[in-house]
């Protein structure tokens, strides 16, 4: 069988403040890494009838500068809005990108990032999922043109906003100049759609939570229908009356997002992830070891997945009730 995780507030234990820290320090616990393939989950609420327009939100944070403007065609290359002076651009695809990609990364978000910049002109390599040396080139040169500077090799995915499978008309605008954005911050909306059923995710959404990139499926009771995470609707006709019979004879219930796909991670236990003063999130494989900086991908309260890669085999435990000879950031 493969486990199902939720993906929930995992960050909340390795944010905390440690009431212990300042305890005596006590023995070091060291556990195995778990490798696991999961697929990520979460429940949302649905509802039959007109659909909100899709919201466009932000994966970075800064201060508005620019807002997007009502009845703007947004295309790939389109600019929607300006952040610190810096123009976040519309990308059109069928799902987001979820993570920073550089060198060596592969994946089918890689693909869709390949496919963007293709669009716009940037790339002109085969969209084989595959971060290489024409990938990195295209990509400097977009950040270059984003204002990030000079031969800055990753991509952000904050330089880009998400606008769903087809370019999108803005129809209404939800900042303002000089607001205070933060992931998850819708900025706009497109036209509503009628005849739908309205999936309200939780807050921030679950795009950017999981590995959705293989696909997801909507569940109401026993009935499951395609959906794209982070559109907010399901608007096949098939798929709207399919969800419609399954809700008989209310209109509006609770459904799961699962991921089609099954992903292999690492899983360790939350208390075992420590965030230094400058946000980096760390483990250390002993308490005299220096620490592994790590990019969590779900989990849960009890638990953190991480990529599949990680090269730890044993995780310290207990960080905040040691004494650590290199502190996480350093």
């Amino acid at each position: 069988m493969i486990p199902v995780v939720v993906l929930t507030g995992w960050w909340l234990v390795a944010a905390a403040e440690n009431r212990t820290a300042a305890a005596a320090p006590v023995a070091a616990v060291v556990v195995p890494v778990a490798r696991e393939d999961v697929r990520a989950e979460a429940s949302v609420s649905v509802s039959l009838g007109e659909a909100p327009g899709f919201e466009l939100t932000m994966t970075g944070q800064g201060t508005v500068t620019t807002p997007p403007t009502v009845g703007a065609v947004l295309d790939s290359g389109a600019e929607v809005l300006r952040v610190d002076d810096r123009p976040i651009r519309a990308m059109v695809a069928d799902a987001p990108l979820w993570r920073a990609l550089s060198a060596g990364d592969t994946g089918p978000d890689v693909v869709r990032l390949q496919e963007h910049l293709a669009a716009l002109g940037y790339y002109d390599g085969a969209a084989d999922g595959a971060f290489g040396a024409g990938l990195r080139r295209a990509v400097e040169t977009f950040n270059t043109d984003a204002g990030l500077g000079r031969r800055v090799p990753a991509f952000d995915p904050a330089t880009v906003v998400w606008v769903g499978p087809e370019p999108l008309t803005v129809h209404e605008v939800l900042t303002t100049a000089g607001a205070s954005i933060a992931p998850g911050t819708a900025v706009a909306r497109g036209p509503a759609r009628p005849d739908a059923v309205t999936v309200t995710e939780p807050q921030g959404g679950i795009a950017g939570l999981g590995d959705f990139t293989g696909g997801a499926t909507l569940a109401v009771a026993d009935v499951e229908v395609p959906y794209v995470p982070g559109s907010g609707a399901v608007e096949s006709a098939p798929d709207v009356a399919a969800v419609s019979d399954a809700l008989s004879p209310g209109t509006e219930g609770v459904a799961r997002v699962s991921a089609v796909e099954a992903r292999p991670v690492a899983v360790v236990p939350a208390s075992a992830l420590v965030q230094g003063a400058d946000g980096t999130v760390c483990l250390y494989g002993s308490a005299d070891a220096r620490p592994v900086a790590v990019t969590p991908v779900g989990g849960g309260v009890g638990s953190a997945q991480l990529p599949s890669d990680l090269e730890l085999d044993e995780v310290l435990t207990n960080p905040g009730r040691v004494d650590l000879a290199h502190p996480c950031g350093s």
